[in-house]
């Protein structure tokens, strides 16, 4: 579900936007709301304002574990371009018999293993986001997409966060890419040529592009949470008006076209915008 598209188009809705916003320009015969009705409605109006209030909570807490992934993310890729710096002059030497091999192996081993414990230490509220421990969307344990359901009314968002470790690691045209410690020094350590230093060098070039494109997604994901955030907190705005609008009214008359929309309101399901319905 497209979560903007949909609270936009609430945003617009008819029927909160003539309760909101109405004039008394149209019908002009009047007459009371009774009490019940208006009653009825405040309250609605009341639940629904706190209901898209922790909605926005909830998506600035998507926010603060998206933007520890992103953070973690960078903090990888910078270590993997330290490695291919390193397979990039052994590769292109002039001279690849002068190198010490083992010097480069045993940096390559350093940065791997930064890499390892940056995966390992990305968590958020004591939820790892990368080695795959997360739980499954239905609450139960086990192996799963590392998705994270964020609660949005009576609707849900999903935040997926990308396994690098422990085997699962990031698939590309290469195949799957595990950022653990082992893996990245059986990939890109063993070589002893420098055709090998070429073949480890395709191999990690292939592996920055991959967690650039991870970037690219946590920064699109941010953003994508904090316009969420801003228009939950906007509709409460809304429903917080217009509860008030209802009760400053009271004792007054009003048009038959407000008495209806009322009514509507309170006997269509469409009157909220966090039960899917627009």
């Amino acid at each position: 579900m497209d979560f903007e598209s949909l609270l936009m188009g609430v945003l617009n809705n008819r029927l909160t936007n003539l309760v909101a916003n109405s004039s008394d320009t149209g019908e002009k015969e009047s007459r009371g709301v009774p009490d019940s009705t208006r009653r009825a409605f405040e309250s609605r109006m009341k639940a629904d304002a706190r209901v898209a209030r922790m909605a926005a909570q909830n998506m600035e807490d998507g926010k603060s574990m998206v933007n520890v992934a992103q953070t973690n993310v960078t903090a990888i890729k910078s270590q993997l371009q330290s490695i291919q710096e390193l397979l990039t002059n052994a590769a292109y030497s002039d001279s690849f018999s002068n190198i010490n091999l083992a010097d480069i192996k045993t940096a390559i081993g350093e940065h791997s293993a930064e890499i390892e414990r940056l995966a390992r230490n990305a968590s958020f509220n004591g939820m790892n986001l990368f080695d795959g421990s997360l739980p499954n969307p239905d609450g139960s344990s086990g192996t799963n997409n590392n998705t994270v359901i964020l609660q949005a009314g009576e609707s849900q968002r999903e935040q997926h966060f990308m396994i690098l470790l422990d085997g699962f690691g990031i698939v590309d045209s290469g195949g799957s890419m595990d950022l653990s410690k082992a893996t990245l020094d059986s990939d890109l350590a063993q070589f002893t040529t420098q055709a090998d230093a070429k073949a480890a060098l395709e191999r990690i070039d292939k592996y920055i592009d991959r967690i650039r494109g991870l970037e690219a997604q946590y920064s699109y994901d941010y953003r994508s949470l904090d316009n969420l955030s801003l228009l939950f907190e906007e509709q409460a705005d809304i429903y917080d008006d217009t509860w008030e609008r209802s009760a400053s009214t009271k004792g007054t008359s009003t048009s038959t076209n407000n008495a209806s929309i009322l009514s509507e309101l309170l006997s269509s399901s469409s009157s909220s915008i966090l039960n899917g319905v627009s």
